[in-house]
């Protein structure tokens, strides 16, 4: 039972009726986690603690009563949290103390944001059973449930009906659209507080809420289960629908990606909370695209689908999620009003090692940078109209004629490049040098004692010094206006006006390797980065006595 239907205040007793699963020697594998979260997983869930605990082949029984946590649950320290959070510089008026601004961090744009959506949620619709009576085939009768956060941010259910019958008629492809849905083409058998549902349902805009959809939620006379008439589909397996925003950009399309991972957590009551055995529904009707979709698999191991998939049908769920959405009022991270001098969110250090962990993306391994270690530098070059490095190759040229003796490349990511590939080469930079645009987005994924060095903002200043910051990974950006020279004042498409996003730039050469010099003096001295060349040092001695041994 995936979602625990959330209605464990008034049946927590039903939960002999699950089936026990016959299990052998307990597995990480099963599980597909990076190492920091299931040491919180397994102290979360008692019963997969036990089974570590049994096992002569678990590694983490030594933590199993450390009370390590995530930051979200009512019983976590902020201690034994996952966060590293911290604030060294000035709250700049936004609270009275550095206590505050540390909590008010934490509440925006960590596990905080967690805890709160969780402390919002109220049910909507209750089933009408007698509890003794559901003692019986609980997860059978169709009895239906639905709870949402505040404004219907994220909403859960189960044994939930869609009428998406009406669908047929629309042959225009459409995304982004407040009319899929009509009075009483989504219900339950339940008992709806209509008042406090659109007393909510504030939010009206497509991908702020889901306010478009669940408002038009009714009470249902008949129970909803496989042997439902009105159910033309019942769809066993827990599924999730997402509104997602543009799908050709990383900075946009990682929202989505972002969100879903926290409402994971907003749906952590089971075990089988990060299970790939999902649904994911795709709220539009074009058929999905994009070249980061491989990322979909760290979530799913079945197909995407779309509102086409059950157009002309009546479609009935067991477990249903109406995850947090890319463009919500101080949602995350689009639109996420971060305190000032706040840095290190572990919500965000958690997606960033899910993503990498279940993509398979190695960490650095290169045994020739222990003989001699260098910096390594990624530059992200743009073959577009605007926003093109004019001297490109002088800067290329000052970088190799270092005597800090750089290790650099000059990528270009198309939408042809492999996503796996650019992480990769991500995961293998300690300094990310790009001009203003949504390739910096990038920055989620590099390793926690990188540097970011954005070319020029643009006068967007700040949009990924604030996710550089979330991250936990050092920023910096050019200042010095008189060094920089644009082609021309630049002109927005829409109206003509000057606008600095629309043109293109050169830049002083020895400012740029002042400022690239200043990021490598922070990766030189990051305690990770040390701790990496180390390890590395130490995987190099091993196998040099490994080669001796086998010469002798």
């Amino acid at each position: 039972m995936w979602l625990d239907l959330g209605i464990t205040f008034f049946i927590s007793q039903i939960t002999f009726l699950i089936p026990t699963q016959v299990v052998g020697e307990w597995s990480p594998n099963l599980l597909d986690l990076p190492d920091s979260h299931l040491t919180r997983f397994l102290n979360t869930f008692k019963d997969e603690a036990e089974k570590c605990r049994d096992s002569n082949s678990c590694i983490y029984r030594n933590i199993l009563e450390t009370g390590l946590c995530w930051g979200y649950e009512t019983n976590c320290p902020q201690h034994l949290g996952y966060s590293s959070a911290h604030c060294p510089g000035d709250h700049k008026g936004w609270v009275s103390s550095k206590s505050q601004q540390l909590q008010t961090f934490i509440n925006q744009a960590d596990f905080g944001f967690v805890k709160q959506q969780n402390q919002s949620k109220t049910v909507m619709c209750k089933p009408r059973f007698d509890v003794s009576f559901v003692l019986v085939v609980v997860n059978h009768l169709g009895e239906s449930f639905l709870e949402c956060s505040q404004y219907l941010q994220f909403c859960r259910g189960s044994n939930l009906y869609i009428d998406f019958r009406d669908l047929s008629s629309r042959k225009e492809s459409f995304r982004y659209k407040m009319d899929v849905l009509k009075k009483g083409q989504i219900g339950g058998k339940c008992k709806l507080n209509d008042f406090k549902l659109q007393s909510e349902a504030i939010h009206q805009s497509p991908l702020q809420s889901w306010a478009p959809e669940i408002q038009h939620f009714q009470e249902l006379p008949h129970l909803i289960n496989k042997q439902s008439k009105i159910c033309d589909v019942f769809i066993d397996r827990p599924t999730l629908i997402m509104k997602i925003d543009a799908t050709v950009n990383m900075y946009h399309h990682f929202c989505d990606f972002f969100n879903l991972y926290t409402s994971l957590h907003l749906n952590g009551t089971h075990s089988e909370m990060f299970s790939r055995d999902i649904n994911i529904l795709i709220w539009e009707t074009y058929v999905y695209h994009s070249n980061f979709g491989i990322t979909w698999s760290a979530f799913t191991q079945n197909p995407l689908m779309n509102l086409r998939t059950f157009q002309g049908k009546r479609v009935c769920f067991r477990e249903v999620i109406f995850p947090l959405l890319p463009r919500m009022i101080f949602g995350l991270y689009y639109n996420t009003p971060v305190v000032w001098g706040c840095q290190e969110s572990g919500l965000f250090h958690a997606f960033s090692k899910f993503i990498l962990h279940r993509l398979k993306i190695p960490k650095r391994t290169a045994i020739d940078q222990v003989k001699t270690p260098r910096i390594k530098i990624t530059l992200l070059s743009r073959n577009t109209q605007y926003r093109r490095i004019l001297n490109e190759q002088a800067l290329l040229d000052e970088l190799r004629s270092s005597p800090r003796q750089y290790a650099i490349q000059r990528v270009e990511f198309t939408h042809e490049t492999d996503f796996r590939q650019q992480l990769r080469i991500i995961q293998d930079t300690d300094i990310l040098i790009g001009i203003h645009g949504a390739g910096l987005t990038h920055l989620l994924f590099l390793p926690d004692w990188s540097s970011v060095f954005e070319l020029y903002n643009c006068g967007d200043e700040h949009c990924y010094a604030d996710l550089a910051r979330l991250r936990g990974v050092h920023y910096q950006t050019w200042t010095n206006s008189a060094k920089l020279k644009p082609q021309d004042e630049g002109h927005h498409p829409s109206d003509g006006g000057p606008h600095a996003k629309f043109t293109n730039y050169s830049f002083d050469t020895e400012e740029f390797l002042r400022i690239v010099d200043l990021a490598a003096d922070h990766v030189n001295r990051h305690p990770a980065y040390r701790h990496m060349l180390g390890h590395l040092h130490q995987q190099f001695n091993v196998s040099q006595r490994l080669k001796s041994s086998d010469e002798l």
